[in-house]
């Protein structure tokens, strides 16, 4: 993925994606750091050569994922 920063909507909500700049790492995988209102709520791990299309799908399932593991079971 060519951009370095990304926003994204997810269920009406801002998130911001913003590439953390590494030492070479043994795989090919960028970490990004996510927040929301200017809050840091997580890292995402990503495969550096996807397109766009490919980065926000995924983008899409690591929030899903996260607020998912947040629902108070009952």
């Amino acid at each position: 993925m060519r951009y370095r920063t990304r926003s994204l909507a997810w269920h009406g909500q801002a998130f911001r994606f913003d590439q953390i700049k590494l030492p070479p790492q043994r795989f090919q995988d960028c970490t990004w750091a996510v927040s929301r209102q200017g809050e840091f709520i997580g890292t995402m791990n990503c495969a550096e050569e996807i397109t766009t299309s490919e980065f926000d799908h995924r983008c899409n399932q690591w929030l899903a994922e996260l607020f998912q593991e947040a629902k108070p079971t009952a």
